[in-house]
């Protein structure tokens, strides 16, 4: 749903991807919260551009797991 690259998403796609998510947002609850969508997407772009090669890790989390 959200665009690829720079700039923003919508207000109608913002929306949109809060009714997807059932947030059941109230308008105002959106028209306050899509700023800060807009700006932490930003960051996560940059985070996923990043390129690690040989670096990245795998890590899993077992629950069952008890230090001993």
């Amino acid at each position: 749903m959200a665009t690829s690259g720079e700039g923003t998403v919508s207000s109608e796609q913002f929306r949109m991807m809060a009714e997807l998510a059932g947030l059941g947002l109230r308008p105002d609850e959106l028209e306050e919260l899509k700023p800060l969508y807009d700006m932490y997407r930003q960051y996560v772009n940059l985070l996923h551009s990043i390129d690690f090669e040989a670096e990245e890790i795998g890590v899993t989390f077992h629950p069952d797991w008890s230090p001993q």
